[in-house]
């Protein structure tokens, strides 16, 4: 029996760091109300539940997560151990607290959609987010277009999973 113990211990461990799978949405804006209210859910620490949330880049569409996987991959090759993402595109920085969030009805065509997130706090930001219907598996974020820092242009996370040196 000791002999599992350390097994079983590791098993333990690892449990955590294992993201619930995230729900397949038949609707766009549903997709980014759930994203919101785990972010909101997250600011209170004695009541999250961490294993029980989905990990944010679950929501991309498969186009979008294999550009977020080369750039992820490329930046731990050459060293970064944090990788392309050290900030939540969803509220286009790394702490949420303070930050209120109003989701948008969303313009569809086809299957495609494009929804924009109202972001107040200590200062109001715009996100926009395009999407797409990739069938069995709901609706994924396939863009994700950033306000521009200092009156600088908005930039995709396309373009930044793209070129992210």
């Amino acid at each position: 029996m000791r002999r599992y113990l350390p097994a079983f211990g590791l098993a333990l461990l690892a449990a955590p760091a294992l993201a619930a799978p995230i729900p397949s949405f038949d609707d766009p804006r549903a997709l980014l109300v759930a994203v919101y209210e785990q972010i909101e859910a997250s600011e209170n620490w004695e009541t999250f539940d961490s294993d029980a949330a989905f990990d944010e880049v679950d929501t991309f569409s498969s186009d979008l997560y294999a550009s977020f996987a080369a750039a992820d991959a490329a930046l731990k090759a050459e060293g970064n151990e944090i990788g392309v993402l050290d900030f939540s595109p969803f509220i286009n920085g790394q702490d949420s607290g303070g930050m209120d969030f109003a989701v948008g009805q969303p313009k569809i065509k086809g299957d495609r959609a494009v929804i924009a997130v109202d972001i107040t706090g200590y200062q109001h930001q715009q996100i926009t987010f395009e999407l797409v219907d990739e069938g069995a598996r709901g609706w994924k974020v396939d863009d994700i277009i950033l306000p521009g820092y200092d009156g600088s242009s908005p930039e995709r996370i396309s373009s930044y999973f793209a070129n992210p040196f």
